[in-house]
């Protein structure tokens, strides 16, 4: 998701190279690109260019359908024509050049499907469609995952409900900028400030009001809490019958989606030839700059390009170092290089509780003793999230340090000491838990502390408790979704326990009102207990392999 085709590029940092590749190539390339109108079913016409390779040869197509603006594909466009691909680049339903209302998602099957059969029908088109595209345009592949012949989906997921619900906590800085700010006719105009202030307006339903007029599909949105039959008919993660490539990020808001899509690809034919790499990568930029080595560790993405280019023509390709071509590419952050696996989690991961305990104890061992921590959460004052999985500025990996003389939190540490402890798979809790609120939330995050004090976020999770009894314990499974990220001798992994996450996550007000109309934030006592048979604990995929040394952790 982004807020216009500029932040496209600065998101989507694979697509870049290829805009530098087909510059370079052809720098004096000025032929004029023809617009056609495709006419849909219902009589809308969708503007769309057409980068057709010169001569009388039929031709392998890739299909980018944009909602921002066609023209900013046409770098990418002309870099895939010069290997003599067609490429067609479509403007969605109701953006810039095409007719009909936008209203995101709901339409991008059918109009995709109406799109693959004109391209199919032309003199130039030898049948063969390859999806490509990122974030939104990613979801325009999934809507047509099953007429396709390969996709290239980036930093993006099939199932919609996953982006603005992950977890059941609805992604209130994410969907509400990305929704106000596609919903404007002047995108760039919507101050900064009042983008930020929006997200503390209650209630919910009113909050894009103070930006913009009324914006149904965000009431929409907002008002279908639950995964109902609004968000199934956006579920478009069970039509990949393609063959895939997948492209994704540790610190991407799609993460968990794009991992539980590729699986249930691999559900449906564990035998195919789908591959997945996940990067270092956000949806913007990032808190705290880090290269992680350069693209000579993380990869250069114009190699990319040209796999592509192999892969469509039938051609046999290999991922290109220092990729593993393996079905899972892992970079591991702050080891800075791949590791390929055949199956998710690798071989070399072995999922390991760490439990919790007073004065901020965190250890293989659990305690004999048992008792509990406390701390109030007050929603007026929700604890904030700082960079991780949302879009915009300043996300992915950022500085920690301002949260830590915070009350509402719980906080536990473990010194890295001889050898590094490498993360690399899912991440949970498991949590003992009661609250005197009937409904709150709980969040779990790992953060690395540096050796100058700096604190980074590795990841984060949480989730939503409702109907509890007061003071009740009650065990609860937290999804911490998932890294690969290395903390090395002298670090401290850090752990905290908090009831909000926000803007990434919208606050609970504690008191069962809907999301849509609530607006009276009740300060709830929350407990996290350890010890005995309700151990708290954060469980941590260690990984080993031939390059690190065997340890304790």
């Amino acid at each position: 998701m982004k807020s216009s085709s500029s932040l496209l590029r600065r998101i989507i940092p694979l697509l870049i190279s290829l805009v530098l590749l087909s510059c370079s190539s052809k720098k004096n390339e000025k032929s004029k690109v023809p617009e056609v109108r495709i006419k849909m079913t219902d009589g809308v016409e969708l503007a769309t260019d057409l980068y057709i390779p010169k001569g009388k040869r039929k031709y392998p197509t890739i299909l980018i359908r944009t909602p921002y603006n066609k023209q900013a594909e046409a770098a990418t466009a002309k870099g895939f024509r010069l290997f003599n691909i067609a490429v067609v680049v479509q403007d969605v339903r109701g953006k810039n050049g095409s007719g009909g209302e936008f209203y995101p998602f709901a339409n991008e099957r059918s109009d995709g499907l109406e799109t693959l059969r004109w391209i199919r029908k032309q003199p130039w088109s030898d049948g063969t469609v390859c999806g490509w595209g990122g974030s939104y345009v990613g979801v325009t592949q999934w809507a047509v995952a099953d007429s396709l012949n390969l996709m290239f989906p980036l930093l993006t997921g099939g199932n919609l409900y996953d982006f603005v619900y992950p977890d059941s906590l609805f992604s209130l800085h994410s969907a509400l900028s990305w929704g106000v700010i596609n919903a404007s006719n002047s995108e760039n105009k919507i101050p900064k400030d009042k983008l930020s202030s929006m997200m503390s307006v209650l209630p919910l339903s009113a909050a894009d009001d103070s930006a913009i007029k009324d914006v149904r599909f965000l009431d929409d949105w907002i008002t279908h809490e639950k995964a109902d039959e609004y968000w199934q008919a956006l579920n478009f993660r069970n039509l990949g019958r393609a063959q895939m490539v997948s492209i994704a990020g540790w610190y991407d808001i799609f993460l968990k989606a794009q991992l539980d899509d590729f699986m249930a690809a691999e559900k449906r034919d564990s035998g195919n030839s789908n591959k997945i790499i996940i990067g270092p990568w956000c949806h913007g930029s990032q808190g705290e700059e880090n290269d992680y080595g350069g693209t000579k560790k993380t990869g250069n993405p114009a190699k990319l390009f040209l796999y592509a280019k192999n892969l469509l023509k039938g051609r046999k390709a290999q991922l290109p170092k220092p990729l593993r071509d393996s079905k899972y590419n892992l970079f591991v952050m702050e080891r800075n290089e791949y590791v390929g696996s055949d199956i998710w989690p690798p071989s070399g991961t072995k999922i390991t509780p760490y439990y919790i305990g007073p004065e901020g104890y965190l250890s293989k061992l659990p305690l004999n003793s048992s008792g509990s921590l406390k701390y109030n959460y007050d929603p007026a004052d929700p604890y904030p999230s700082l960079g991780g999985t949302i879009l915009g500025d300043g996300v992915g990996p950022a500085r920690q340090n301002s949260n830590v003389t915070r009350t509402d939190q719980l906080v536990f540490e473990m010194k890295i000491n001889d050898k590094p402890l490498t993360l690399l798979g899912p991440i949970s809790a498991t949590l003992w838990v009661s609250s005197d609120a009937a409904c709150t939330d709980f969040i779990t995050g790992i953060q690395d502390v540096f050796p100058d004090g700096k604190i980074i976020n590795i990841q984060e999770g949480g989730v939503r408790l409702e109907k509890t009894e007061k003071g009740v314990p009650r065990q609860t499974e937290i999804s911490v979704w998932s890294t690969g990220y290395q903390l090395n001798p002298g670090h401290r992994l850090r752990v905290f326990i908090a009831s909000s996450w926000h803007p990434r996550y919208n606050r609970n007000l504690n008191n069962c009102q809907p999301l849509a109309t609530g607006y009276e934030p009740v300060t709830a006592a929350q407990s996290v207990y350890y010890g005995d048979k309700m151990s708290s604990s954060i469980n941590l995929p260690i990984f080993e392999d031939q390059n690190s040394n065997k340890g304790n952790y």
